[in-house]
């Protein structure tokens, strides 16, 4: 019974607590850090290019100063490429194992390189490089005081990237449904546990260093009062339905735009790429700022009702190539926050012009804009429940769930129905490919016995994040020490296993620290995989 309590303490509390806490403090200062050095780099963005605007005979200078802050960027892309494309679709592929995270390089070159994106306008959010910034935390934590503890490691990030999305977006249960639903894609108590503590504990430090230093750190400031009537209910179908459709569209968009960048236009130089991409973000600015920047100040420029028609048209098209394109290049920043805006300008179109037709009422527009958000945001990830939580969290929709439910469900069923592969997971996809371009794969198959004192000894299977693709086929309890009505894992159990990776001794190593240390196992087999990563037995 002590050794039990032991092994309890040792594996549940000590990472589900102590590391959870103490990563949750350390990612919220640091993000109230990030996300105030941020807004100031962005408001001196947005003061050049008004400035140019007004002083036209500045636009070749402006252009040059562009190409060399691309140019600036790109170098600092070259050498820290862990600081390269969207933040969580990167912290997702760290926490599932499926790439490295280089974690100081993720603090302090990310954090650096993402001052340079808002810099020049590019259409990326700080949200994202918040996440992952906050993985890199847990990643540094886990290396400096628990080397010998790597089956806590992505437990631990997990807790951090929570932690980040909390502090970034001011929705501390979104954080915690972001580990179940969109980063995990499971429900664990062990991972509710990690990310329930570092967000709170995170959340808490933000919003003592907002009070002590007089900061607003609020993601939105808008207020929606009033519910709309169920007589409008079919406003948020349509909505709900569109961006639906324009998810599916702009899946298809990514991977045609992938397929150029990785395919066709692979000779030219990676520099000359990301400065070009500057230059174009720049040329845009000029012409209307709505073009340019993360997308937060046009969605409250939308709901305030300031937007106008032609050019939220424009901005939709023009800013959907150049965030694929920013993305796929590698460029530092989020995309949650132009997702939003996606879904707001769609809302807002569509909004508008059944106000136009007398159909709606605009004191209502608000509320269809935090629908089209809300929808797109679900459909583009395949994440209803965090959508619907971000929107009564972030957006004011606590009286509006039923109309923003209507539109987010429609929204993911019509993606879920067509069976395309959504952005973050084929961003997540884009990064594992990566980082395992040119290594060949193996299928491993392999029996393993869950020793006594074990991070996995009193565990059901869902509780451990496993090495990736790795499937547990069968439990042998001919020699446990369980139970008989225990149905988790206990230590003599032996676990049938089958995975593939890239790193045979690695991947064993990973699974010694879980299950305890193993003998060489006799009847295991080895054979070639392939990239799709199931590729059973013959």
């Amino acid at each position: 019974m002590k050794a039990q309590r032991f092994n309890y303490v040792k594996n549940i509390l000590v990472p589900g607590f102590l590391f959870s806490t103490a990563v949750g403090v350390v990612t919220g200062a640091l993000i109230f850090l990030f996300k105030i050095a941020s807004s100031k780099v962005i408001g001196l963005s947005q003061q050049i290019y008004s400035y140019v605007r007004e002083n036209p005979t500045r636009v070749g200078g402006f252009l040059l100063g562009a190409a060399l802050l691309g140019l600036l960027a790109s170098l600092l892309l070259k050498y820290a490429k862990d600081c390269r494309g969207g933040g969580i679709p990167t912290a997702i592929a760290s926490i599932r194992g499926l790439v490295p995270l280089k974690w100081l390089q993720g603090i302090f070159g990310l954090f650096a390189s993402a001052m340079l994106t808002y810099l020049g306008g590019v259409p990326l959010g700080n949200e994202g490089p918040s996440v992952q910034m906050g993985t890199a935390v847990g990643k540094g934590a886990s290396a400096l005081f628990g080397r010998k503890k790597r089956e806590w490691e992505r437990y631990v990030m997990t807790g951090g990237a929570c932690a980040g999305f909390s502090a970034a977006t001011g929705a501390p249960l979104t954080g915690i449904l972001f580990a179940l639903e969109e980063a995990h894609r499971r429900f664990s108590p062990m991972i509710f546990t990690v990310a329930a503590v570092s967000v709170v504990s995170g959340t808490a430090t933000q919003a003592f260093l907002s009070d002590w230093f007089g900061v607003d750190t609020t993601f939105f400031d808008f207020v929606i009062h009033d519910p709309m009537p169920l007589r409008y209910l079919w406003v948020a179908i349509v909505i709900g339905g569109v961006c639906g459709l324009f998810a599916i569209l702009f899946s298809w968009l990514y991977q045609v735009l992938k397929h150029l960048c990785t395919k066709k236009l692979v000779r030219i130089p990676f520099v000359l790429k990301i400065v070009a991409i500057f230059v174009a973000t720049a040329a845009l600015g000029v012409l209307c700022e709505d073009f340019v920047g993360s997308g937060h100040d046009l969605i409250e420029k939308i709901i305030r009702g300031h937007a106008v028609w032609y050019l939220l048209l424009s901005a939709l098209i023009l800013r959907s190539v150049l965030m694929i394109l920013s993305n796929g290049e590698g460029i530092t920043g989020g995309v949650f926050v132009p997702k939003l805006a996606f879904g707001a300008m769609i809302a807002a179109l569509l909004s508008g012009g059944f106000e136009m037709a007398g159909w709606l009422d605009g004191e209502y527009t608000a509320v269809c804009v935090a629908v089209g958000m809300a929808s797109f945001l679900a459909a583009s990830s395949r994440t209803p429940i965090t959508a619907i939580a971000f929107a009564a969290e972030a957006l004011c929709g606590v009286n509006n769930i039923l109309p923003i439910g209507v539109g987010v469900v429609l929204a993911y069923l019509i993606v879920e129905v067509s069976g395309v592969t959504d952005l973050t997971e084929a961003m997540v996809e884009s990064k594992a490919e990566a980082a395992h371009a040119g290594k060949t794969a193996v299928i491993v198959d392999a029996h393993m016995t869950v020793r006594p004192g074990s991070f996995a000894e009193g565990r059901e299977i869902r509780d451990i994040l496993w090495p990736p693709t790795c499937a547990v086929l069968s439990i042998d309890k001919t020699n446990s020490a369980a139970p008989h009505d225990y149905a988790g894992i206990f230590a003599g159990d032996v676990l049938h296993l089958h995975y593939q990776t890239y790193d045979p001794q690695a991947t064993r190593k990973m699974l010694t620290y879980i299950l305890g240390d193993q003998p060489e196992d006799p009847t295991a087999r080895t054979h070639l995989g392939s990239d799709d990563h199931v590729v059973p037995f013959d």
